[in-house]
């Protein structure tokens, strides 16, 4: 993905794009929420992904 984003800056400068995501939430029976926690900022939030090809 991130070539792909690399690509097409060098194409549009700092203009906005739009890309593609998706996010999910799973519950299990206890009614509890799966969350993930983030490296970049240390939050907890819910699974998401925007890879071309991946599937979750």
């Amino acid at each position: 993905m991130m070539d792909y984003v690399k690509y097409i800056r060098e194409m549009v400068g700092h203009k906005p794009i739009i890309l593609a995501g998706s996010s999910v939430l799973i519950i299990n029976s206890e009614n509890q929420v799966l969350l993930q926690l983030r490296k970049d900022n240390n939050l907890w939030t819910s699974w998401r992904g925007h890879e071309f090809g991946r599937i979750i």
